[in-house]
């Protein structure tokens, strides 16, 4: 079948003439164990810079400095990558790493040490919507805004050495260079690029596969990277095949036409009553370190009074909504960094379901029934999952006599809004980059800034200091245990968040594969290399 299916793929290909003679000859080729995987929506670049979701082909392509590791009991650590050590400075500023030598790019150039320099350039271009890591670097705003030519605190100090001096110490920084973000790009083929994240001749890294086609809203195929320095992975070749319709891709997967199918964007009844009994044996659950929550604007008429707030706490059911729309797979959190997370309290505060003593604190505070009403955006292009969520939630809030309106906003409109700070309250989910409690405090309330953008407008400004300055805490116990101060707070004294829960993602394999291994965080996009097939 799957011979059958690469042919037909490459005479497609061929005859569109979108990829060059000799990387069809490397595809056909590199035929092997091939793994048909499917995505919903097609990407918008290859290119870091440019994307905050598109991650499948980069993590594949380009190789970080570090990477997280999954053991077998489910935890996970930090290992080499493109760099083999580092050292810190005792004022926890510079960063000292060495790299690992030998590694070539897939077109045969050597990796070096200004290949790391350049990548870190790339994500301060003025377009790029990632620069958040790279501007922890001590003058990368000044490059970032023209004021200087190069980066003042990165020093390439041989081809296999390079210092990283940040602004302020950040304990966090290592765990942050495993993130897809800086995946390290070739600065020759880059520079000469004229159409990087687009072309697929220009798309060059260290990882262990070449993107050799991508036709648009139809597929994108990779292949080995015969350069690829580290252990040989089993996967010969991956075709994502893109396809928006949940049922179209239930159907491939039961024809034997899909080897992953991400179990997330299939309905409920069609997983308990399809995959979990005839494909039971096929179910692969991964950990999802991610936060499903509902927002609060502080600055909304009502919301803006922590009662009302502490009440929708009090109010909404979340094992009940677990239950009903995901079959209670996952678990209930109680703040805001999630379990799995380092940093993560496992002796947070409940938050305990409670309609009547919601309903008597608001009656207490002067509150009529049906008095208080706000809105709940919704985004029509999110799963109808979270459409459901939301309207169970309207449903129990109508209990104690809150009344809570839904308004559906196309993506755009949604997004806009919620980064004007205007949006009254939406249900979110977050997923973790990378493994530090500084990935979503800081994301949230680390600034003003940061509050308005996510639509909370959190009030307290000397707690949003405490969080923008926690990352700077260089002994980890200490830092963890501000953290958790500082989410109690956020949480359980002002509730500006309902912290939902967190859920297990599923995937169903077919019989050609060996082994699956998900994402650490519980992306939908994933390494191929963590795929052993038959």
């Amino acid at each position: 079948m799957k011979k059958r299916m690469m042919n037909v793929l490459l005479a497609g290909v061929l005859a569109a003439g979108s990829i060059s003679p000799a990387m069809a000859a490397m595809a056909e080729e590199a035929d092997g164990k091939v793994l048909d995987i499917a995505l919903s929506a097609d990407i918008s670049t290859m290119d870091v810079m440019g994307t905050s979701k598109d991650y499948m082909v980069p993590m594949n392509v380009f190789d970080r400095l570090f990477d997280i590791k999954v053991n077998d009991d489910g935890s996970t650590e930090i290992v080499n990558g493109l760099a083999t050590d580092y050292t810190v400075s005792d004022d926890g500023l510079t960063y000292t790493f060495t790299l690992r030598e030998g590694v070539k790019f897939s077109n045969g150039q050597d990796f070096t040490a200004e290949d790391v320099e350049y990548t870190f350039m790339h994500l301060l271009s003025p377009e790029s919507i990632n620069a958040d890591i790279p501007l922890e670097v001590e003058g990368a705003q000044d490059y970032m805004d023209g004021k200087a030519d190069t980066v003042s605190g990165i020093k390439v100090d041989g081809d296999y050495q390079i210092s990283m001096t940040l602004a302020k110490p950040n304990a966090g920084f290592v765990s942050e260079l495993t993130s897809a973000v800086v995946g390290i790009i070739d600065k020759t083929t880059v520079e000469g690029a004229s159409n990087f994240g687009i072309d697929v001749d220009e798309t060059v890294g260290t990882g262990p596969y070449i993107v050799t086609e991508w036709v648009n809203n139809d597929h994108i195929t990779l292949v080995k990277n015969e350069n690829y320095w580290g252990e040989e992975p089993s996967v010969d070749t991956c075709v994502i095949h893109i396809i928006p319709d949940a049922s179209t891709q239930n159907l491939m997967y039961q024809n034997g036409e899909l080897d992953i199918i991400d179990l997330d964007f299939q309905d409920a009844s069609i997983v308990s009553s399809t995959y979990e009994t005839q494909y039971a044996d096929n179910i692969v659950s991964g950990k999802r370190l991610a936060l499903t929550y509902m927002n609060m604007n502080a600055k909304s008429d009502y919301l803006s009074d922590p009662v009302v707030r502490q009440a929708i706490q009090m109010a909404v059911d979340r094992q009940a909504i677990l239950d009903s729309v995901y079959g209670g797979k996952g678990h209930l959190e109680n703040s805001i960094i999630p379990e799995g997370v380092l940093g993560h309290n496992d002796n947070a505060t409940e938050i305990v379901y409670d309609p009547d003593g919601a309903k008597k604190l608001l009656e207490d505070a002067g509150y009529k029934d049906g008095e208080i009403t706000f809105e709940m955006g919704y985004d029509s292009s999110a799963s109808a999952n979270n459409q459901m969520v939301c309207q169970i939630i309207q449903q129990q809030l109508a209990a104690v006599g809150i009344n809570m309106e839904i308004k559906t906003y196309d993506q755009s409109s949604w997004l806009a809004t919620r980064k004007a700070g205007e949006m009254d309250s939406f249900v979110g989910t977050w997923t973790m980059d990378y493994n530090d409690p500084a990935n979503i405090m800081v994301t949230f309330f680390g600034s003003v800034e940061n509050t308005v953008m996510r639509s909370d407008n959190y009030q307290d400004t000397s707690i949003i200091d405490r969080v923008a300055a926690a990352p700077s805490i260089i002994d980890d116990d200490a830092r963890y245990a501000e953290y958790q101060a500082l989410e109690e707070k956020i949480i359980h004294e002002d509730y500006s968040w309902v912290p939902l829960f967190a859920l297990d993602h599923e995937f169903a394999i077919s019989d050609d594969v060996e082994s699956y291994t998900p994402h650490w965080a519980g992306y939908g996009d994933f390494f191929i290399s963590g795929v052993v097939m038959k």
